[in-house]
């Protein structure tokens, strides 16, 4: 091996990539022994129920780690069947992928739940994103595959409202605090975050230093000024009134066809007939992106 500090960037860089390919590449034959064992049924013979536990106790794992890649060895190994015969595994071409050592375990499980939401005929794509990028991006990209193919029906003259997921629950402690739990719906979720985050920001100059408030205890604070704000709903400026603004992006051909889908500032998608419900009773201040945004 040679000296590390001999070495420039360029080529210490290459050398992590290459270190990295060949970890992944073991990753896989540890996913296919696994697999094995599992076939076999061997938990049974070290004197354990299931075999991630086997794997906790041996290789020190978690146990949701050892859980994790029990089931992602099912998806990538083939199976002997008790005839002699080799079924091919459920994801045939992350499987390829995996074994030349361009996925990790993570890209793995993601394109593992990407394709429960997608026909099999769509693996290449999501194989081809966790190529190119991180698990992460692979499971927002996987998400918005199986959001558009979904939209691709048109939309019927008179739209069925999403069925409500609102729901809020209280309980006052024997300590005199009201705890809260709350369900929120995408929009209403995304209007919340719109009006909480402002209040909910570091401030500038607390006259003691820097705000030493975790994100918990801030967002806490914002919360209870928000329900002070509608306590005094008459003290509100001259148009308080109006609805907390809410950024969506859509293309124009979606738009002017009443069809398609829009983005929210947190990522969410919402289908052509929400964003109208939204535009009915808010101002709308229109932007025109162009292709590059």
């Amino acid at each position: 091996m040679s000296d590390p500090r001999l070495l420039s960037s360029d080529e210490l860089l290459q050398s992590v990539a290459d270190d990295v390919k060949e970890m992944r590449v073991r990753e896989n034959s540890a996913m296919r022994k696994i697999a094995e064992l599992e076939r076999r049924g061997a938990a049974a013979e070290f004197g354990y129920k299931k075999l991630s536990q086997v794997l906790r106790d041996a290789v020190r794992w978690d146990i949701h780690v050892a859980q994790q890649w029990v089931a992602n060895s099912g998806l990538l190994s083939s199976e002997i069947t008790p005839t002699g015969s080799e079924l091919a595994p459920e994801l045939p071409l992350a499987a390829e992928a995996a074994a030349e050592g361009e996925l990790s375990i993570a890209h793995v499980a993601e394109i593992a739940k990407a394709m429960k939401k997608l026909p099999a005929e769509h693996e290449a794509t999501v194989v081809e994103y966790a190529r190119q990028f991180d698990p992460k991006t692979v499971r927002k990209l996987g998400a918005r595959l199986a959001y558009s193919l979904n939209q691709d029906d048109p939309e019927p003259a008179e739209p069925q409202p999403e069925r409500l997921v609102n729901q809020h629950h209280s309980r006052w402690r024997k300590d005199g605090v009201l705890e809260i739990r709350a369900l929120l719906d995408k929009v209403t979720g995304a209007a919340y975050e719109a009006a909480l985050s402002p209040l909910a920001k570091p401030r500038p100059d607390t006259g003691e230093g820097p705000d030493q408030r975790d994100r918990s205890e801030r967002e806490g604070e914002a919360f209870a000024e928000l329900v002070n704000l509608m306590v005094r709903a008459d003290q509100l400026p001259e148009h308080g009134g109006e609805p907390v603004t809410l950024t969506l992006t859509m293309s124009y051909d979606d738009l002017a066809a009443k069809t398609g889908q829009a983005l929210l500032d947190n990522g969410e998608r919402i289908p052509a007939d929400q964003v109208r419900q939204l535009a009915c009773n808010a101002g709308v201040i229109p932007l025109i992106l162009g292709g590059q945004s």
